[in-house]
């Protein structure tokens, strides 16, 4: 962890490092990340909004770092072009394992110290009239969400638990209640390509776009929609968590409605 902010090059300079220096990590189609120095990294594409930047630096403040190690932000800014936007995320670079790079198998306390990661996040306090989304709220991003997301930002729980009823009508499918599901910061992308264990055995996560305050049957829906791609990691977790109640499965049954709605139907924000 950084006790002051590292000397950065300008905005100006940093785009200009981004599109010369090849990148290190990333998708080609998708957001990439460039070193600016030995310690920090540019993390850029269209992808890369000013929520995620925010949902990372409210973690980072409030999180016991010796239980969730989360990369300190020094900057973002954006650049409009013509018929884009493109977001840059200056932060620390983190040294570590990646987990998909793990095997599992020889660390079986990796998911364990995950598990107690995710528990620490939703401890912490919400920010001042903070609904369901991301910390500052925008619209959530993720898989619950069509590609655009989701289309509306959330003052409370009821607020969402109408508009996500609001979507199912469309379809004909029953309503879900949320009511009683408190709010708590979940990452909401917990693939292990967004996960490091560090060289002291702490976990770090990387990749807050899909962050916010949500009911945590959220992220347990989530767990089982990425189950297939990655059987082992996501039954794992799943196993240390609580076995959902029978109305808890009702709405598991159901958080696929918005993205579904969302993407077939293209309904005008």
């Amino acid at each position: 962890m950084f006790t002051q902010t590292p000397t950065l090059p300008s905005d100006f300079d940093i785009v200009q490092i981004c599109q010369d220096k090849p990148p290190f990590a990333g998708s080609p189609h998708g957001n990439r990340l460039v070193e600016i120095s030995e310690d920090v990294v540019v993390k850029f594409g269209l992808g890369v909004r000013k929520q995620e930047a925010e949902n990372q630096i409210y973690a980072h403040q409030h999180v016991d770092s010796a239980i969730l190690y989360i990369p300190q932000v020094f900057r973002f800014f954006a650049v409009a072009y013509p018929d884009f936007t493109m977001g840059y995320l200056i932060m620390e670079r983190i040294v570590g394992c990646n987990l998909q790079d793990l095997d599992l198998s020889s660390r079986p306390d990796v998911t364990k110290h995950t598990i107690e990661a995710m528990r620490h996040l939703r401890s912490i306090p919400m920010p001042h009239s903070q609904g369901p989304g991301p910390v500052g709220g925008a619209l959530a991003q993720g898989y619950l969400w069509s590609d655009d997301g989701a289309e509306h930002t959330f003052t409370s729980v009821e607020d969402m638990e109408t508009w996500m009823n609001s979507k199912a009508d469309v379809i004909r499918q029953p309503h879900m209640s949320l009511r009683k599901y408190e709010l708590g910061m979940c990452h909401m992308d917990l693939v292990r390509r967004n996960i490091f264990l560090l060289p002291n055995s702490t976990i770090c996560f990387v990749d807050w776009a899909f962050a916010g305050f949500f009911p945590t049957i959220f992220e347990i829906y989530t767990f089982r929609e990425l189950r297939s791609q990655d059987e082992l990691w996501f039954n794992q977790l799943l196993d240390y968590l609580p076995t959902p109640s029978a109305d808890d499965e009702k709405v598991l049954n159901r958080l696929w409605i918005p993205a579904f709605v969302g993407l077939k139907y293209a309904l005008p924000k």
